[in-house]
């Protein structure tokens, strides 16, 4: 088997558990980008991707992409989270087969990990238990990932030239006082906008929205912890009038062993200092606030849904 040229797969079949409905439970998938440090090892991009092929069949598919050298692109075929959960042991033996192969992902400084988020079952609920459209997630995605950019970018162990050419932010938060903002009007337009992908959130892509920030990875802890932040912001996302903070992002729904992990983590880049805001609430609810004045009287809760057309 040879390795597909770039996006040369058209084959995607969505794995899911019984009884699940995808109009509901999102479907996600991931690219993680590997590569060799040293060109005389034995096993060579091909070989590699052979052996996935061999020990997975069609789960992952390897493709040529120029941007990181010598190495290959592995995608998952789309999954739902459920799914994901309970195969968690093919994941992390993806994982040491390729640092047993000699490939490296965080090390070879170009490799990135990006994840994909299916656009269908990316509705919600609104504060009277009305249905949010997608472009409503997708606002609310774009304002958390904007909101917390200076934290996620220490997340994304990514290099700041790397974080600027391959996945910048779209907005500069606005520091009013001490409050932190984001400009509602240019969130607005940030969340239809369809002319580059080089975003921490790309939204270029017809069936998919698409994660890119993460820098990429062969230690399962950090794969782990990643996708679950990852899960939360788009779950957290799909429904309003309650507050989310980073904090509770990265840890909800991790066992003990895993925050554990992942505060020593968030701990290593800083993201927990004392003038990070990763405990700072975002207010996902629609508002009918005329001016940033009224805003302040939130105990310095942004808001979220204010960004959504009113009715």
């Amino acid at each position: 088997m040879t390795i597909l040229n770039y996006h040369g797969f058209r084959d995607w079949a969505v794995h899911m558990e019984e009884n699940e409905d995808l109009k509901y439970n999102f479907t996600f998938g991931f690219e993680l980008e590997v590569t060799l440090l040293n060109d005389s090892n034995e096993i060579t991009p091909v070989n590699l991707s052979n052996i996935i092929k061999s020990k997975f069949g069609n789960l992952f598919v390897c493709e040529r992409d120029s941007s990181i050298g010598n190495g290959v692109e592995i995608i998952s075929q789309p999954m739902t989270w459920r799914w994901f959960m309970n195969h968690l042991d093919t994941f992390e033996n993806l994982l040491k087969i390729c640092i047993e192969s000699g490939f490296e992902s965080h090390n070879g400084d170009l490799c990135g990990f990006h994840v994909h988020i299916g656009r269908e079952a990316l509705g919600g609920l609104d504060i009277n238990n009305r249905l949010l459209n997608q472009d409503s997630v997708i606002a609310n995605i774009n304002y958390i990932m904007e909101r917390y950019q200076n934290e996620l970018f220490k997340f994304s162990r990514r290099t700041l030239d790397s974080y600027r050419n391959w996945c910048s932010s779209r907005t500069d938060l606005i520091d009013l006082n001490g409050h932190k903002f984001i400009d509602k009007d240019r969130i607005c337009k940030a969340s239809n906008d369809i002319t580059d992908r080089y975003y921490s959130l790309n939204l270029c892509n017809d069936k998919t929205i698409e994660f890119r920030f993460l820098r990429g990875t062969l230690k399962w802890d950090t794969f782990f912890i990643s996708l679950n932040l990852i899960k939360n912001i788009v779950e957290n996302s799909r429904y309003s009038n309650h507050t989310v903070t980073l904090k509770n992002l990265i840890l909800n729904g991790l066992n003990d062993e895993e925050e554990e992990y992942a505060i020593e983590y968030c701990e290593k880049r800083g993201i927990t200092d004392e003038e990070s805001d990763w405990k700072k609430p975002l207010f996902l609810e629609k508002t009918n606030s005329d001016s940033l004045s009224k805003i302040f009287q939130f105990n310095e809760l942004d808001l979220a849904n204010d960004i959504l057309n009113d009715e």
